[in-house]
């Protein structure tokens, strides 16, 4: 029996999910989340074989899951299910741990043969996926992980005070971060900085 956390902040996707899951016989959902907060409490108290995780969410993103769960839990195995099919964030899921990355486009089987063949420990790559993931550039790929991680929170919309808090790191190294995300995509301006997000696949 595989069994299964959730994490997606819409309850009509997560009960469409538990419903597709667990009419297959060797699938049992054990837990759901509608956030990063309560995935990170839920999910290490819950034990599950896998988690099947969207990449937006309210509080943080896929990203922030993956990496968090993975330094508290380094054997769990990760499905991240989203609407992104490009720019950095697919490889950059990959490389912070996750075995495996599906669009939302793709339809239920496809969704079952990514669960199955990630809880047996193998990596799943969508299809038609794969090509965007592997090889488009994208300007994001020439920041460090700490400044896509602060990159990230300026597409939010997050402000120095509320990044540097949440990264537990000073004010002025917030700026100096944000500086650098500005000089190394070549933007002027936030407002630039999201124009180009969104070419690239993010959502605010």
């Amino acid at each position: 029996m595989i069994r299964i956390f959730v994490v997606d902040d819409h309850p009509l996707l997560r009960i469409g999910l538990r419903w597709l899951l667990e009419a297959q016989g060797d699938i049992q959902v054990i837990g759901e989340a509608g956030s990063v907060a309560d995935a990170m409490i839920m999910i290490p108290a819950a034990g599950p074989d896998l988690v099947l995780c969207d990449f937006h969410l309210p509080d943080g993103d896929g990203l922030d899951v993956v990496q968090r769960l993975l330094q508290e839990l380094p054997k769990l195995r990760i499905l991240v299910v989203s609407v992104l099919e490009g720019g950095p964030i697919p490889r950059r899921l990959l490389a912070a741990g996750a075995l495996g990355y599906v669009s939302k486009a793709r339809d239920g089987a496809t969704l079952l043969r990514a669960v199955r063949e990630v809880a047996a420990g193998h990596r799943f790559l969508d299809e038609a996926l794969a090509a965007s993931i592997l090889f488009e550039p994208s300007p994001f790929d020439r920041l460090s992980p700490r400044e896509l991680e602060v990159a990230r929170m300026m597409i939010r919309g997050e402000k120095t005070p509320g990044i540097a808090e949440a990264l537990g790191i000073t004010e002025s190294t917030i700026r100096t971060f944000r500086a650098r995300v500005l000089s190394k995509l070549e933007v002027r301006s936030e407002i630039s900085l999201i124009r180009l997000a969104m070419d690239c696949g993010f959502e605010k």
